[in-house]
């Protein structure tokens, strides 16, 4: 376990190698630096050099034998995110830089460890009467960062009017008050007014956070502070990692043990891909319904390896990835795109295969064969296929080596026989449920447990493989609930149906 500084200039680790230095030391833990850039082979150098002068180790190092480490890393959100995992950190400190204030706001609201995000005008303070927290609200939050990071509590408070004036920003103003200053203008000058009043040179200020900080109202004020103090030296504290980050970031530390993390070109191509091919076309509707009239055939004529070929030849599979690729990347126009593709794909299959059934009947007495019925008794366990089945296609689709495997995950999902099967079915005029299985309807709940179960499995595989939005996405998270709070439910009403019929 470690304190990590994150360092992109010689001036960065001048300016963060004493906070490094404190943190380390009052929270027993090894102090480790990455170095922002794979091209700062000198910065790395002159980083380890200067970790060596830090001088005894930890505790908890001292027992685990286990050195200051120094790595550079590429300056990517998710690459660090990585990388801090892999070493364990439990706090990452980041010196304010002007001129990468954007990346380092998307860290610091990002980043699923506790972080501080500090703008340096000295020495770490050595007494209490230079700590300031911010004000009485979040003293006891700022007492135990300050004690944990710097083993002393706050002395001082900076004031809690320009904290106050933020309330009034969540409320709408009226006509007569339009004309008044933007309560976060107001609330940012007091803030400044206020730490040029108090402080003086070598003070802290001490502004905690929750898991969100961009969410949260002071966020604009502090950032303010952060880059405009004068005298005292500013730190911002995300507190601690939400279940939900805390389970991003073990997704995407198991999944780049798996394999290696996908480089941007490849995450943009396979995106791109998806994208094509989950665009509704006549080329597309032509050959879901020539799959579906061979499935047909093959349905009628018990002949599974006709079946397996309308499988393989069957491109449904590709919007339904593309369904999930816009779940993880919080694409909303894709998604509605991929379930049109889907709709217009079940309805030709649907329709090619009822045309084929009545041309059947011209000809033929019509027969519900085995492999027909094989296919009208969806039970949990075809939650499994699907789910397995799309997480191994989009896993393939992740890997180019693996390419080959698709037409097992195709066949494994099986999404045309049973489309066909409901066609052929509702041609025949076979609608009556008996012990061998439910005509027409059984078959479509099977196709629409495939489809939701593969969409499902391809975002996951799909987001823990580095295709992700950038920033949390709330239509996303309740698609996704959504869509798995359905499939529950499904599932819930095929066990208590399996249990009254048999």
């Amino acid at each position: 376990m470690s304190v990590t500084l994150l360092v992109g200039s010689q001036k960065q680790l001048a300016d963060g190698l004493p906070w490094l230095r404190q943190f380390a030391e009052s929270t027993k833990l090894r102090a480790d630096i990455l170095v922002l850039g794979l091209d700062h082979r000198t910065l790395e150098l002159r980083s380890q050099k200067e970790l060596e002068s830090i001088g005894s180790e930890s505790p908890k190092q001292a027992a685990t034998k286990s050195p200051n480490r120094v790595e550079r890393v590429e300056a990517d959100v998710e690459a660090i995110s990585l990388q801090l995992a892999k070493w364990d950190s439990r706090l990452l400190l980041m010196v304010d830089d002007v001129d990468d204030d954007r990346f380092q706001a998307t860290l610091f609201d990002r980043c699923a460890i506790k972080s501080v995000w500090l703008s340096s005008k000295g020495a770490p303070p050595e007494s209490s009467h230079h700590v300031f927290s911010i004000d009485d609200s979040s003293d006891k939050v700022t007492r135990w960062i300050s004690r944990r990071l710097l083993g002393m509590d706050p002395g001082l408070h900076l004031g809690h009017e320009w904290l106050t004036e933020l309330a009034k920003q969540s409320e709408p103003p009226s006509d007569s008050e339009s004309e008044h200053p933007d309560p976060i203008d107001a609330a940012i000058e007091k803030a400044l007014s206020l730490e040029r009043q108090r402080c003086d040179a070598g003070d802290l200020i001490w502004v905690p956070f929750g898991s969100k900080p961009s969410s949260e109202p002071h966020y604009k004020v502090a950032r303010a502070l952060l880059g405009q103090s004068t005298q005292a030296s500013v730190a911002l504290v995300s507190q601690k990692e939400s279940w939900n980050q805390s389970l991003s970031a073990s997704v995407r530390y198991w999944a780049s043990h798996v394999a290696e993390p996908m480089d941007r070109e490849a995450r943009l191509e396979l995106a791109r891909s998806l994208e094509e091919g989950s665009e509704p076309s006549l080329e597309f509707l032509g050959l879901i319904s020539a799959a579906a009239m061979l499935a047909a055939f093959g349905l009628l004529q018990n002949s599974a390896a006709v079946i397996i070929g309308a499988m393989l030849i069957a491109p449904l599979m590709t919007p339904i990835m593309g369904a999930g690729l816009s779940l993880a990347h919080g694409n909303r126009p894709l998604f509605r795109r991929s379930m049109l593709s889907i709709g217009i794909g079940f309805a030709g299959a649907f329709g090619s295969s009822f045309l084929f059934g009545l041309l059947v009947r011209l000809v033929h007495h019509p027969v519900v064969t085995d492999e027909m019925w094989g296919r009208c008794n969806p039970s949990p366990l075809d939650f499994c296929v699907g789910l397995v089945g799309g997480m191994a296609a989009s896993y393939a689709r992740t890997r180019s080596h693996l390419s080959s495997a698709l037409a097992g995950a195709a066949i494994a999902a099986a999404l045309v026989p049973p489309i066909s099967t409901a066609g052929l079915q509702a041609s025949f005029n076979v609608w009556e449920s008996t012990e061998r299985g439910w005509p027409v309807f059984g078959p479509l709940i099977l196709v629409c447990v495939n489809v939701l179960t593969i969409m499902i499995g391809t975002s996951f595989v799909l987001y823990a493989r580095g295709l992700r939005v950038e920033s949390g996405h709330k239509w996303a998270t309740r698609m996704t609930v959504s869509l798995v709070t359905l499939l529950m439910l499904v599932l819930v009403w095929m066990m208590h149906l399996e249990k009254w019929l048999f």
